[in-house]
């Protein structure tokens, strides 16, 4: 039989277990839109100490919060999707998760909305049967316009022109973001917004029509909305001031602005908000005091390669950027300073007009 004192040992340990202080909640790594650049995600995987060379995950409990917009712009979003599915998988047997977010990237591949579709992406998924599967794309394609105007007629210039706009590999990147397509399906078992810790994480920004809604009925709803059930009025996968492209946080006037933002903070029960959808500065943008954070730095090639990530432990937010660990200001005075430090290692045009903004 156990005597007291080690039935009180026994207790105490299993009390700090279930309070986290034996293995508490490790840090938390975000990183925002990379539109189609895999090399300089695997960078940036790489610098904030998430994967290996090999691109296997290295980074124990720790949870990793991926803020959408994978796909377009640049030609790797096959190559991209596959990385994060691998490491959802390898960080859950290591004790850490991965959190794939929504992006209005993503909802305009699954719409078939492909104005920033890079070329590649289509010669990424040609395959043997490309040229068949095109010609029978073609021939419906030709008996629904048909069907739909009798004056109708396919002629050459017709088919060049379509030809054209529908390269090799064209009805396979339609298949693949159906809904039930390789891409699709694992889009909507993601999130759109996600509370990790004490931030709020979500791809465009949370407007005020959101604030009588949970975070599970925000999901449930843009989940339901991908997979075909669109109401007659945009939803929350395609409205302006839906969470995947509401912009008020990013840009909006934060005089104007100052309130909403703690509206936001007391409904989801969070001391901040993260945010990719809106490239600006070439680094880590904190807003309202630090309250919002954008994080969208621009990591691609098309936005010019500023490889940054938000990294979160022990309560303090940091960028992890040009090989630094950089403290993320809170305070005018430490705006200022931050701003100019990261204008000294790698400044763009952006980022120079700001500091003029904040000068006294």
């Amino acid at each position: 039989m156990l005597n007291k004192s080690l039935l009180a040992l026994f207790f105490c340990l299993m009390a700090d277990v279930v309070f986290g202080q034996i293995n508490p909640a490790g840090p938390i790594v975000a990183i925002g839109d990379i539109h189609g650049d895999y090399d300089n995600f695997k960078k940036v995987l790489i610098d904030s100490g998430l994967i290996n060379r090999r691109g296997n995950w290295i980074a124990g409990n720790t949870r990793f919060v991926q803020l959408g917009d994978l796909p377009d712009r640049g030609p790797d979003t096959e190559k991209i999707i596959v990385q994060m599915q691998k490491l959802q998988r390898q960080a859950i047997k290591d004790g850490g998760e991965v959190f794939a977010l929504i992006g209005n990237h993503e909802a305009m591949n699954i719409y078939g909305d492909l104005r920033y579709v890079h070329p590649g992406e289509y010669k990424a998924l040609k395959g043997k049967n490309s040229r068949r599967l095109r010609s029978r794309y073609y021939d419906a394609e030709v008996t629904r316009l048909s069907a739909a105007d009798d004056t109708f007629v396919a002629d050459s210039r017709f088919k060049d022109q379509w030809l054209q706009s529908h390269p090799l590999g064209f009805v396979e990147h339609r298949i693949a973001w159906s809904p039930d397509g390789k891409f699709g399906s694992w889009v909507v078992t993601n999130k759109a917004i996600v509370k990790v810790g004490r931030s709020l994480f979500v791809h465009g920004g949370v407007s005020p029509k959101l604030l009588g809604m949970s975070i599970d009925d925000i999901n449930s709803q843009v989940r339901r909305e991908l997979k075909g059930d669109l109401p007659e009025e945009p939803g929350l996968s395609e409205a302006q001031d839906g969470p995947l492209w509401y912009r008020g946080l990013a840009s909006g006037d934060e005089q104007l602005e100052a309130s909403h933002v703690d509206d936001v903070l007391a409904a989801f029960d969070v001391d901040k908000i993260v945010l990719g959808h809106t490239p600006g500065l070439g680094t880590i943008v904190p807003r309202f005091g630090g309250k919002v954070l954008i994080i969208d730095t621009g990591i691609s090639k098309y936005y010019g390669s500023h490889l940054a990530s938000l990294r979160i432990e022990e309560g303090n937010y940091f960028t992890i950027q040009n090989g630094e660990k950089i403290l993320l200001p809170n305070t005018d005075s430490a705006m200022l300073s931050y701003f100019k430090h990261m204008a000294e290692v790698k400044p763009t045009q952006a980022l120079l007009n700001r500091l003029e903004e904040l000068k006294p």
